[in-house]
């Protein structure tokens, strides 16, 4: 019996963070709303309190917010340039803070973005591979700085190519006794300090980078992290990172995406491609597997419901292997889940989201700004 009782009660604990959650979407949207007849043409800021719920989470509560605006007086207008920023404290009791930004001038041949972030993370490790157990997970915390500049111009209409500057700071303040990590033997499990410089070069044909109809991203990054930096740890980190936009008509959207990340050489477990979270396959805890290769697939139908509101479907696969030899058919793990969109600027095409991702025996529930990709 108290079996049963308790599993009523995760599943009225579900409900209600089902609930907040979409109660919480309805302030943004009657906030968004409002923000948005009173913007300029130029931009506009939004912020709010949030609450949400993810697997790597549980119930959190914080502040987020976006200011969009547009840098010169180009003809025709640059795209919006914007930041966005959260300060979250969760019931895992973790603690996260950071800001995305990302800046087009000179009429949008110069582009820089990037993102500051630190965070108190209680966290769990279960191993490196493409396969693991419940059994096998471990709960360690750290206390990390994130800083990434990317840096690039615009040859022709969609081309655009540069250089790319990272920073992390990785401390590892409690592990649990007997594991993997307690052994020492996986590179990361005693932190330290990453310092990279890379290149990249990237096609960007979308018609708006905050909610997407049509158009095809196309980017290749090489990351380079050396002593010769100050880093602790000697790899090398590629990311191929692909999408296309089909319109099907009456603001209907197919997107797809295919992600490729590999490592080579001696990267911390922290680093290691991984899958789940917010934007990639949601419904998996984020880091539930990694390893040096990452191959994933995903794609999300998108349609207006009603008025300013919007839903949307998703799928995905994905796995992690050691080689990047070893990716195979029947390696795939596939995740799921349906979403809310509400568009709180109609001229811009800016929306809130809320997602619930399936990819286990319960779902995970997102809200954020903008669309996954």
């Amino acid at each position: 019996m108290p079996h049963k009782d308790g599993s009523r009660g995760r599943e009225r604990s579900r409900l209600g963070i089902f609930a907040a959650t979409f109660s919480m979407i309805a302030l943004l949207a009657g906030m968004g709303h409002g923000q948005e007849k009173k913007a300029t043409p130029r931009g506009g800021f939004v912020v709010t309190p949030v609450a949400y719920y993810t697997p790597e989470t549980r119930l959190a509560f914080g502040v987020v917010g976006i200011h969009y605006f547009r840098l010169g007086h180009s003809l025709p207008p640059s795209r919006l340039s914007h930041y966005r920023f959260n300060f979250i404290r969760t019931q895992n009791k973790q603690s996260i803070a950071q800001v995305d930004y990302e800046l087009y001038l000179a009429g949008g041949d110069f582009l820089v973005d990037g993102m500051a972030k630190f965070w108190l993370f209680p966290d769990r490790f279960y191993g490196i591979g493409n396969r693991n157990a419940e059994a096998d997970r471990e709960n360690y915390s750290s206390r990390n700085w994130r800083l990434q500049m990317n840096m690039q111009r615009r040859w022709g209409e969609n081309f655009f190519a540069g250089l790319r500057m990272e920073f992390f700071s990785l401390r590892v303040v409690e592990i649990e006794d007997g594991g993997l990590l307690a052994s020492c033997d996986i590179p990361g499990s005693q932190g330290g300090r990453l310092s990279a410089l890379g290149l990249f070069g990237k096609w960007d044909s979308r018609d708006n980078t905050f909610s997407t109809a049509s158009g095809t991203y196309c980017a290749l990054f090489f990351n380079f992290f050396t002593p010769a930096l100050a880093s602790d740890f000697t790899f090398t980190q590629i990311i191929l990172d692909a999408r296309k936009y089909f319109p099907l008509g009456t603001a209907q959207v197919l997107a797809v995406q295919g992600i490729f990340k590999s490592v080579q050489g001696d990267s911390p477990f922290q680093t290691l491609p991984m899958f789940g979270g917010l934007n990639l396959m949601r419904g998996f805890y984020e880091g539930r597997y990694r390893d040096r290769n990452m191959l994933a697939l995903q794609a999300e139908y998108r349609r207006p419901l009603w008025g300013r509101f919007g839903l949307c479907g998703f799928a995905g696969a994905a796995q992690v292997q050691d080689k990047a030899s070893r990716l195979a058919l029947n390696e795939f793990h596939v995740a799921g889940g349906i979403g809310l969109r509400y568009k709180f600027n109609r001229r811009e095409n800016l929306n809130i989201r809320l997602d619930a991702g399936f990819a286990g025996h319960s779902p995970a529930f997102y809200l954020t700004f903008a669309e996954a990709f």
